[in-house]
């Protein structure tokens, strides 16, 4: 409840009104004298009513300085104010001195410290820093290292690193490898968990250097050299980098709902005529195997014909869209991505728009951690000096 100045002011009037009637004699003539009338028990009485209307008052002027002001020069100013009134108001009674009630309650710790910023501080000493994140284990991130390395082919002059998107997401979004949660069920509750921008940052801030530790600690226990293995993570930098460039080349492209959507209905396209055909062809044999009449068989084969030209166009068109996201991606990024790999990633990324509105965040998100991760990867790299480059994918750079 606010109590605004006006309210105050009826309360102190109030108040005066009801001192004054207890401290002016009476003096109507039919009242009965001093004498008659019954004697109130000390500390009772016009005491007792100063008492509540003072703290009634200062219940009021508290409670304005309280909800009006949060500043702590003015709500001492107000709470000043209301002290002063209560004591004038009752000087000169047995309440002198009432105000005191109105003045602050002193709600620090005792060692000076604001309570909620000692509980606070409490609270975090007592949290043990976190080592784990309860979907992605540790296991995840020396798997993914292991898997790097068993994948890098040593060459005579560089290696390469044979990994692609496809076979990223049937390792760990098929098998799940290190992830909570099974194919089945769980992985989609994972995506929704795991694919949001302060989610990736903070799972990578917490395994990015047990990463590049499990990467060096898998190199030497494939007795690499130290060559060989500043040119494993020159790959894994090149990767990285690719892939980095090929998500924000798809977070980039502006209409990009709009252009899935149509590929979404060219696809479709594509299998409802194929289904045509398929039993076109279907009856057809059927007629020739009848040795039905050859007006019959003739009126089938037509009817394929016209549906196996709808299909052609209907691959076309389906062809002509791919085309056209791939180009609208390689605006933004993803140049050094064959249109495959592109593909599959961008439709990727479609799935998770169609499920989570802040999906194009997390795709930046994701570049963002990926170019960090190259940029430790090449520092590793090139400790030495400037290295042979290093296949990416199996193509030369």
């Amino acid at each position: 409840m606010i109590f605004s100045h006006s309210d105050c002011e009826l309360v102190r009037n109030r108040i005066k009104r009801e001192i004054k009637a207890m401290q002016t004699p009476t003096r109507m003539s039919n009242l009965p004298d001093e004498a008659s009338l019954p004697k109130p028990k000390p500390g009772k009485g016009g005491a007792k009513k100063i008492l509540f209307l003072s703290i009634f008052a200062t219940c009021l002027v508290g409670g304005a300085a309280f909800w009006l002001t949060r500043d702590e020069a003015t709500r001492e100013q107000i709470q000043n104010q209301a002290t002063d009134t209560v004591n004038n108001l009752t000087k000169d009674t047995p309440l002198a001195g009432a105000g005191s009630i109105a003045e602050p309650v002193d709600t620090t710790h005792p060692t000076g410290q604001n309570t909620d910023a000692f509980v606070s501080a409490a609270t975090s000493q007592e949290s043990p820093p976190l080592t784990a994140d309860s979907a992605v284990h540790p296991a995840f991130v020396e798997d993914l290292a292991a898997w790097l390395v068993a994948q890098y082919k040593q060459g005579q002059r560089n290696g390469t690193l044979a990994v692609s998107v496809q076979s990223i997401n049937q390792r760990y979004g098929v098998n799940m490898t290190g992830l909570s949660g099974n194919p089945q069920s769980g992985r989609a509750d994972l995506l929704r968990y795991v694919f949001n921008p302060p989610v990736i940052q903070e799972i990578y801030t917490l395994y990015v250097e047990r990463f590049m530790e499990a990467l060096r600690r898998q190199a030497a226990a494939k007795s690499f050299t130290h060559e060989q293995s500043q040119q494993l993570h020159m790959a894994v930098a090149g990767h990285c980098a690719v892939l980095a460039s090929a998500l924000e080349g798809i977070a980039a492209v502006s209409d990009l709902e709009k252009q899935f959507e149509t590929m979404r209905k060219n696809s479709q396209s594509v299998v409802d005529i194929n289904s045509q055909m398929t039993t076109i062809v279907f009856e057809l044999d059927q007629l020739r195997d009848d040795k039905a009449l050859r007006a019959r068989i003739n009126a089938a084969q037509a009817r394929l014909d016209s549906v196996s030209n709808r299909y052609r166009k209907a691959l076309e068109n389906r062809s002509s869209a791919q085309r056209a996201l791939v180009a609208a991606i390689r605006k933004g990024g993803g140049q050094s991505l064959d249109e495959d790999s592109l593909l599959f990633l961008a439709h990727w990324v479609d799935r998770r728009l169609r499920h989570q509105p802040q999906a194009v965040a997390s795709v930046q998100a994701a570049a963002g951690i990926l170019r960090d991760l190259a940029r430790r990867c090449t520092q590793t790299g090139t400790q030495t000096g400037a290295q042979q480059p290093v296949a990416v994918g199996g193509q030369q750079p």
